[in-house]
């Protein structure tokens, strides 16, 4: 059987991560709540380094878009897509 050629250039991953998150206006002392909204992130895995993980949602020639970098010390799974 041939091995078949990546469809992309870059892997497409699925990064399930816990978003950092601020409040808006003056805030009550009893109104401090310590849950973290968690995060999904599915784009091309353009670069991992030893703190980050930076993705784009749209990739064309040498070109991409909408990039994000997530910290890796907030990053709980990546799964590659297929």
């Amino acid at each position: 059987m041939a091995s078949r050629k990546p469809k992309y250039k870059y892997p497409l991953v699925e990064i399930l991560w816990i978003d950092a998150e601020t409040g808006h206006g003056w805030e009550e002392e009893t109104e401090i709540d310590v849950v973290l909204p968690p995060a999904t992130t599915i784009g091309f895995l353009l670069k991992e380094t030893e703190d980050a993980l930076i993705i784009a949602s749209t990739i064309s020639g040498s070109s991409s878009n909408s990039r994000i970098k997530i910290p890796k010390g907030m990053t709980k799974s990546v799964v590659t897509l297929k």
